[in-house]
């Protein structure tokens, strides 16, 4: 089986298990956290601005988790937002490093298409990953429709720091090289405009949230 139908299977089974979380990415995203220890990768989010959002991803898992350790390169704003009480270290994410402990999930949003070497980032977090655990990887589709008519009118703008983008197939790729699997991949938004004309198209799906964990023994 090829990788492309390896993937649509992922997303078939997906379906079939109604793993698919509702509402928005980042309700989603808590569910899936609640009540766990938990390790945010690229906690930061760019710059010190990002954290006084009511958005900021860290502050929300802050408020869910049971614990939560946050990593980032950014080592002046780490220093900032440690003396909030935040518990944040400065480790290079894509490094061979351990931390000293494992987390029942690893998050990691919108980080993978920044990174020079996702294999070695996505290495990483299984590192820190207990047994049964999760990685929860989300990150922009390219072939998203508004992505695709922003291009044909010479209006595309995406992030400038952004170096790489990922499908389903090249997660599973990702995820042999990185010696462990893509468990499934959820979408979004849910709401799909014309569902029976494309059943199976990616066409509408903005951001894909990869689940990844480690092999099965």
């Amino acid at each position: 089986m090829g990788l492309l139908e390896k993937a649509q299977q992922l997303k078939e089974s997906t379906d079939e298990k109604k793993e698919k979380t509702k509402g928005s990415e980042s309700e989603g995203l808590l569910n899936k956290v609640k009540g766990k220890s938990c390790l945010d990768i690229g906690a930061i989010e760019h710059n010190l601005s990002y954290t006084q959002m009511p958005s900021w991803k860290h502050k929300q898992l802050s408020e869910v988790t049971e614990k939560l350790v946050g990593v980032d390169i950014l080592e002046e704003y780490v220093q900032a937002l440690n003396q909030q009480g935040f518990d944040i270290r400065v480790h290079d994410a894509t490094s061979e490093e351990f931390l000293g402990e494992k987390f029942d999930t690893v998050v990691l949003g919108d980080v993978i298409e920044h990174v020079d070497n996702p294999v070695n980032l996505v290495r990483f977090a299984i590192r820190h990953l207990n047994q049964g655990g999760e990685v929860i990887v989300k990150t922009p589709n390219v072939y998203y429709i508004d992505n695709i008519l922003r291009f044909v009118k010479n209006r595309n703008y995406p992030n400038f720091e952004h170096i790489a983008w990922f499908t389903p197939s090249m997660a599973l790729e990702i995820a042999r090289r990185a010696d462990c699997q893509l468990k499934n991949y959820i979408v979004y938004p849910k709401k799909r405009p014309w569902p029976y004309i494309f059943p199976k198209s990616d066409l509408f799906t903005r951001d894909y949230v990869f689940i990844f964990n480690h092999l099965e023994a």
